[in-house]
């Protein structure tokens, strides 16, 4: 019976100990897939060129302006239920500087950049993991690489970046109307003057705050949009790879945008 357990528990321990190395094997080559796409397309002489210009200006449009409809809508909707509840609390609490403190906090700095970051990855990451790894079924990326081209120039680099900046701006855009559109819709609805909060709100934030929320954001659109490219370019062969790469894509990313997040959360208190 004691040798019983101890196989199960020599067992566990060995499946743990493989999948923590599988886990920091990923996390490493993930990262240095991110870095060196990066880096080599700071090496370049000219950083801007005709050809992945546009695929930036066309990475920034569909993953940033394309998704202004999504993100407003579900802006509007945590700005009715969550800014109003937590105007109403504040009202009960008695201190209009908490109820700032807490609008700031939870909305701008927290939810924004998470439910933007969502939208993104249901958009954005798998169309790219999907167009990624079309390209390498059809055989499309070995014959740009046997003629010279450097993908990671012309193909990764852009939709890192465009990603990057197009969640920034998304999360900027998810803030202002949660924040500012919550207080007066919470006004026009519940009959309850709350715009005096407006322009507290913006002299409540911290250009510390400010600075953790931009860098939060920077790093969340590289994350996904180089997940989305390191499964992209792991199809081979066959179409039937493509969902499995997706799906894996999708799931890492949400992992990876939450530990960030929960990460920055502890570092910044």
């Amino acid at each position: 019976m004691a040798d019983a357990e101890t196989s199960v528990i020599s067992s566990l321990l060995g499946w743990t100990g493989r999948r923590s190395l599988r886990i920091g094997a990923y996390l490493l080559d993930l990262t240095s897939f991110i870095i060196s796409a990066l880096r080599e397309r700071g090496d370049q002489r000219r950083y801007f060129n005709r050809a992945n210009l546009d695929t930036l200006m066309t990475q920034i449009i569909f993953t940033g302006v394309d998704a202004l409809p999504v993100v407003t809508l579900l802006a509007l909707a945590v700005g009715i239920s969550i800014t109003s509840q937590i105007l109403d609390l504040g009202q009960a609490l008695g201190s209009e500087h908490d109820v700032e403190l807490m609008l700031v906090k939870i909305i701008g700095t927290e939810l924004s950049p998470l439910l933007t970051s969502i939208v993104i990855i249901g958009r954005s990451g798998s169309a790219i993991t999907v167009d990624m790894g079309l390209m390498q079924v059809r055989g499309e990326i070995e014959g740009l690489m046997l003629l010279g081209i450097n993908i990671n120039h012309f193909f990764v680099s852009p939709r890192i970046l465009g990603a990057a900046i197009s969640q920034l701006a998304l999360a900027i855009y998810f803030a202002a109307i949660a924040m500012f559109g919550g207080v007066l819709l919470a006004g026009l609805i519940f009959s309850t003057q709350y715009s005096h909060e407006v322009m507290r709100l913006i002299a409540v934030v911290q250009p510390s705050q400010f600075l953790i929320f931009v860098l939060k954001n920077l790093l969340f659109g590289m994350i996904i949009a180089g997940t989305a490219c390191f499964h992209g370019l792991r199809v081979h062969t066959s179409p039937t790879e493509l969902p499995q790469q997706t799906q894996r894509a999708i799931v890492t990313s949400l992992v990876l945008v939450f530990l960030v997040d929960g990460l920055l959360a502890i570092i910044t208190q």
